[in-house]
């Protein structure tokens, strides 16, 4: 099993932490001090509200510790924190891979009810018009295409 990884759920359940009772569980209300002492971390939708350099910070944190860490989520914007990416749907793993591989497999996503991440969505959009030729994760990437 992959780590440092999102792991996206339109239904999201307590079910499938069962799979990683060998993990300290962090739901909300967390400082990323207390978690720098642990192995292994999953993130129950902790991360949910948090903006996304925020929540890079704090991977990034646990990465330089070598703690390895799941983010549970239903929010697909979490997605571009991680460079691997599980969707899941009633408690089935429909897609794995790197964010990027998987985030290309849209109807797939639409057709369970996830949308793609904004940035990701707007990229499509500007592929399919011909302004760029692939997709971007990140706004900064964009814009520099953009202005090339």
């Amino acid at each position: 099993m992959e780590t440092d990884v999102t792991i996206v759920s339109i239904n999201l359940n307590n079910k499938i932490l069962e799979k990683y009772s060998d993990y300290f569980l962090v739901e909300r209300n967390f400082k990323i001090e207390d978690l720098l002492s642990k192995d292994k971390i999953i993130f129950y939708n902790a991360l949910n509200g948090l903006s996304l350099q925020k929540i890079k910070d704090i991977l990034a944190r646990l990465k330089e510790k070598n703690i390895k860490y799941i983010n549970l989520t239903n929010d697909m914007e979490e997605v571009l924190a991680t460079n691997y990416l599980i969707i899941y749907d009633k408690n089935k793993i429909l897609i794995e891979g790197k964010t990027l591989e998987v985030l290309k497999e849209e109807k797939v996503l639409k057709r369970i009810g996830l949308e793609l991440p904004f940035i990701v969505e707007l990229s499509h959009l500007l592929k399919d018009y011909g302004l760029i030729d692939e997709l971007y994760l990140d706004k900064e990437s964009l814009v520099d295409e953009l202005w090339k």
